[in-house]
């Protein structure tokens, strides 16, 4: 189940089990997994190495060295 409206492409973060039934949309429904987050940025060691783009596309992952 998507609970935060994410489209075609996006990074999302999800929650399966008991988890997925945590949120407003989901409590008490019998879900197993659900959409929970939609990734902005990720940034690893202080390195970004995703930035969605302003137009909702996703850019593409860039590698760590």
């Amino acid at each position: 189940m998507d609970t935060v409206d994410a489209n075609v492409g996006e990074i999302v973060l999800y929650a399966t089990g008991s988890a997925a039934r945590q949120s407003n949309r989901t409590n008490n429904k019998p879900v197993d997994a659900a959409i929970m987050a939609i990734v902005d940025t990720w940034e690893i060691n202080g390195h970004v190495v995703y930035q969605k783009e302003q137009t909702g596309v996703p850019e593409k992952l860039t590698p760590i060295d």
